[in-house]
């Protein structure tokens, strides 16, 4: 009897337990996340479309009234929208505007990087891939699952870059590079923002 009234007597004082659900912003690109122009050629920045639990929430927008098309770089809108219980989400579209002078270096051809071959494809004028972006060695099996091969862009004979690219190994790295230099036809620079496996050093490539 002691027990079963204690049991009693327990459950009696409890406090119900309580719970929330919270839905978190669903940010969705209207167009692509990757943009890229030529110099002089127009942009009207598409937005998104946010939402949580299915109710359409508010965004913000910074960075479009700096996309100028006339002068070639790189640009970023980032967009931000925040929950009814205040938790944020945010995304990033990014503008590539490309010089509309055609190019003057050929950046095709075999690049090396402590004697490791970096393969440049060129696929238009101002567009090329790599298929060792990272300089490593191709024969070391440790390596091989981590070769980053993605797109990368000539700028402006000076500049180029190579945007924000998903699973370009075997592993599943993302990558993105930092706006590395065109030293000559025959020498380029670039970081890479990927795993630890690279870190962010400063990678010379010389044909």
């Amino acid at each position: 009897m002691v027990c079963l009234s204690f049991v009693l007597f327990s459950c009696s004082t409890e406090d119900p337990i309580s719970s929330t659900v919270t839905f978190y912003p669903d940010m969705t690109f209207n167009g692509d996340r990757i943009t890229v122009l030529t110099e002089g050629e127009t942009f009207t920045d598409p937005g998104i479309i946010s939402t949580a639990g299915g109710v359409e929430l508010e965004v913000v927008t910074t960075g479009a009234e700096d996309v100028d098309t006339n002068t070639p770089g790189v640009y970023d809108i980032f967009y931000s929208s925040t929950n009814s219980d205040g938790f944020s989400s945010e995304l990033r579209r990014t503008i590539i505007v490309l010089s509309a002078a055609p190019s003057t270096v050929d950046l095709s051809g075999a690049f090396t990087r402590n004697g490791f071959v970096n393969n440049v494809v060129r696929v238009s004028d101002r567009v090329y891939t790599s298929d060792n972006a990272g300089g490593v060695s191709t024969t070391d099996s440790a390596n091989i699952p981590n070769l980053i091969s993605f797109t990368f862009y000539n700028i402006d004979d000076v500049r180029i870059y190579a945007p924000y690219q998903e699973n370009t190994s075997q592993t599943g790295i993302n990558v993105e590079t930092n706006i590395g230099t065109i030293i000559s036809p025959n020498n380029f620079t670039w970081v890479l923002y990927a795993s630890g496996f690279y870190g962010t050093a400063v990678r010379n490539f010389v044909r």
